[in-house]
């Protein structure tokens, strides 16, 4: 840097000048007298400043004006003669004095002169670099600067639109907040809460990849724990609608621990106590999606004591009376699935009130309004299944309304679009069960049309294709019932594609795979009707191998095994309709053997007891054996002896016995009597 300070920047400028191409091709054109006196002039203070620099002379400094002076008077001379010359040395000029401005750039330039251009140019070449990457950087910093003012400003019109979104404002429905919050992002994208408002907005529209990858830039935005924990939870939400079961409750367990280590900290917050009861929630959903009923009832069950404990400490707060509805109405699911409807009813009703209550208070929400239509339906399913389908169709109907009115106030929401088709389906349930064929069918019709829009709008979501083959089956279920096979069979087998490659793509699903299973069954059956007995028992055999793998790999399902002892018994008796009496009676004992198993498992139950019975009847009709006719009639005596008796039990116990009591019996006697 001393050299470098030594340098005299204008001396190098003038060097340049007066030896660049130019300038001599200028003086080749133009040279007089005077030109070669000056240069030579030039030349002669040249060599004396080379011998005084050589000597440290004193008198350095005074020739270098001199020579400078007289470069600078040979070039505007020679510049004032030749117009061309002029204009390009001036070019050359703000160059070389460019470069000359700092320290470095005026020593290369004095290399240069030199004679050394090869490292002066590295350096200049080294210098520009630096030069230009700090500009661009300085650029950066006030564009980004700029950007950010920007954001602000289209931030704070967005958060305006999303309160008007929840209020229901037509013109700031959930397609148009996310353009602004798209926006936003643009030109700040390391804001975290546009990112978090962005992936629930992106969730609601279904456009899960675009939701998928905003949660990952959450979570890298995530600057402590509870963020973090925010934004895993959203992850997982994403893989589980996309399937994705074991990467969801890996995150949501990690978000568990972080949620259990922070609320532990601050046990006085009701927000970290919040965030443990949704991780909770998420973990239940999970394991009862893989069949751990006892699982996810225990989560649901420390949710809501957390809920509750939270409401009652803070009557007045609106999300928190909501959130403990959302456990309430989990662990109904579960004491459905368990049978217990009485159980499931009361849950259902206590969440219906809380949400009445808040919607009423709130009516613009539509959050709220939302949370209302769920517990509807979800009590119109249990009024459905204890058969008042007037109670079920006035739910049905009420949440109905609900959502037609939601989703037309915000028609690019997949989330409320997907609510209508679930309602219609409801209702077009209750219709079938009412003998109202055509009525169900145009709900089944408009429910696929809204589900084909979003499964097309979203390739990748399991939950919408499978929303798809649901309705084609119940479609194909009242075609059939209308006598129309072809468009039935039609139906039943684009469901089954979809069924297939949806457990195909997830093997270790259990839901999926039943779906297979009844699509095949259903097939099938219309191929039974249609006289192909070979292409149905191809599909019954198909859908035996899946629900006997099921069974194996949950032995203490005893709805797995009923579903394989059904089947079993309806392939034998297919068998036996082909002729084929050795498979029919294998198929029936093996069914046997597992209403046996189940009816010693549970010996007071009337309907296990029920189970042996058929498997004894049918082997019964089939061998005419008087083992199968005495076993059978035993059961139905002991169900008379315990007062479980159907209507019909009397006629078929006389119809045994009359059977067993004939003279001269035998069991072709036994077949030829039925």
């Amino acid at each position: 840097m001393a050299a470098q300070a030594q340098v005299n920047a204008r001396l190098e400028v003038s060097a340049f000048e007066a030896g660049t191409k130019a300038t001599l091709e200028a003086f080749e054109r133009q040279a007089n007298a005077l030109d070669r006196a000056r240069q030579a002039e030039i030349a002669a203070l040249q060599t004396r400043l080379t011998e005084a620099e050589a000597r440290g002379a004193a008198e350095v400094a005074a020739l270098q004006a001199e020579l400078i002076a007289a470069r600078e008077a040979f070039v505007a001379d020679l510049s004032s003669r030749d117009p061309a010359y002029a204009e390009e040395i001036a070019v050359f000029r703000r160059a070389v004095t460019d470069i000359a401005s700092t320290p470095e750039g005026a020593a290369a330039l004095a290399r240069y002169n030199a004679g050394d251009r090869v490292g002066a140019l590295a350096i200049l070449d080294r210098i520009a670099a630096a030069e230009n990457m700090a500009d661009q950087l300085s650029a950066e910093r006030v564009q980004v600067q700029a950007n950010r003012r920007s954001a602000a400003r289209l931030r704070s019109n967005a958060v305006l639109a999303l309160d008007a979104r929840a209020k229901g404002t037509p013109t700031s429905d959930t397609g148009a907040v996310i353009v602004r919050y798209e926006a936003v992002v643009g030109l700040d994208p390391d804001e975290y809460n546009d990112w978090y408002q962005l992936v629930r907005l992106y969730i609601d529209a279904g456009r899960r990849a675009d939701a998928l990858a905003a949660a990952e830039r959450l979570e890298a935005l995530a600057t402590n724990d509870q963020n973090r924990s925010t934004a895993l939870v959203f992850t997982a939400d994403i893989l589980l609608s996309q399937g994705d079961r074991a990467g969801a409750l890996s995150r949501y367990q990690r978000s568990l621990e972080i949620a259990e280590r922070l609320s532990a900290a601050d046990p006085a917050s009701a927000h970290l106590a919040r965030n443990v009861s949704v991780s909770l929630e998420r973990i239940g959903d999970v394991l009862l999606s893989e069949g751990d009923r006892a699982g996810a009832l225990s989560r649901y069950q420390r949710s809501l004591e957390i809920w509750e404990r939270l409401s009652a400490a803070d009557a007045a707060s609106v999300d928190l009376a909501r959130g403990a509805t959302v456990p309430l109405e989990r662990i109904g699911d579960v004491l459905v699935i368990e049978g217990d409807r009485a159980g499931a009813l009361s849950r259902y009703q206590r969440s219906l009130e809380i949400r009445e209550r808040l919607s009423e208070a709130d009516p613009a929400s539509a959050d709220l309004a939302r949370d209302v239509s769920i517990s509807l339906n979800k009590i119109g399913d249990v009024l459905l299944s204890e058969e008042d389908r007037d109670g079920a169709l006035s739910r049905y109907q009420r949440s109905l309304e609900i959502r037609e009115r939601l989703s037309a106030a915000d028609p690019a929401s997949a989330v409320l679009a997907r609510d209508v088709s679930v309602s219609l389906d409801k209702i077009g349930d209750v219709l079938v069960r009412e003998g109202d064929r055509a009525g169900a069918l145009s709900r089944y019709q408009r429910s696929l049309e809204i589900r084909e829009r979003l499964s097309a709008a979203d390739p990748a979501s399991v939950e919408l294709a499978r929303a798809v083959s649901v309705s084609l089956d119940r479609i194909g279920d009242v075609l059939l019932s209308e006598g129309d096979r072809a468009g039935a069979l039609s139906c039943y087998r684009r469901s089954l594609e979809i069924a297939e490659r949806l457990s195909a793509a997830d093997p270790a699903s259990v839901e999926l795979a039943r779906d297979v299973s009844v699509l095949l069954n259903k097939i099938g059956d219309v191929l039974v009707i249609d006289g192909d007995r070979a292409g149905a028992l191809s599909r019954y055999q198909r859908s035996l191998e899946i629900r006997e793998r099921l069974s194996a790999a949950d032995p203490a399902s005893v709805d797995r095994a009923l579903a394989v002892s059904t089947l079993l018994n309806f392939i034998g008796n297919l068998l036996l309709g082909q002729g084929d009496r050795e498979g029919a009676v294998a198929h029936n004992q093996r069914s046997l053997e597992i209403a046996e198993r189940l009816a010693a498992a549970d010996p007071a139950s009337p309907d296990r007891a029920r189970g042996v019975f058929v498997s004894n009847w049918r082997l019964a009709q089939i061998t005419g054996e008087r083992r199968y006719w005495e076993q059978a009639l035993a059961i139905l005596r002991d169900l008379e002896g315990r007062g479980a008796t159907l209507a019909s039990d009397e006629t078929l116990i006389a119809h045994i016995e009359g059977i067993l009591a004939g003279p001269g019996w035998s069991p072709k006697d036994g077949r030829a009597r039925l």
